[in-house]
């Protein structure tokens, strides 16, 4: 008889220098809703935008909790929030579902730490 020790699905709070908390829970449900805004796009998870992408997961996560959010809510979100925190976002959605490999995890990352240098950059040159 096979054995499989099942953990609990990933859960994170997303909190707001306003206090505004939302739970995001990483799921099965969260990769429907994830599988089926890829599918009305028409493109896989490597052809999106970061930020974009990261919105998607966003979108995902909080929708399991909150049936009414909306992915416009999300891309606000991903827009206002620290590329660093982005990132772990997706990475912790990454560890709960298993469906990225480690090269498309790494692309992504590559990705992250890109903007946050591009906007390094522009900050210094403001200077």
């Amino acid at each position: 008889m096979k054995k499989i020790a099942v953990r609990p699905a990933n859960e994170i709070e997303i909190q707001f220098s306003d206090n505004v908390t939302m739970l995001a829970t990483f799921n099965i449900r969260a990769m429907r809703y994830m599988m089926e805004l890829l599918y009305e796009k028409e493109k896989v998870a490597s052809d999106i935008p970061i930020e974009e992408f990261g919105a998607i997961i966003i979108y995902s996560g909080i929708k399991v909790n909150n049936p009414e959010f909306t992915i416009e809510e999300a891309n606000a979100m991903a827009l206002s929030m620290n590329p660093a925190d982005l990132n772990e976002i997706i990475h912790n959605y990454n560890e709960s579902t298993g469906i990225m490999d480690q090269e498309t995890e790494e692309a992504v990352t590559k990705k992250v730490i890109a903007q946050i240098l591009t906007g390094l950059a522009k900050s210094n040159s403001k200077k």
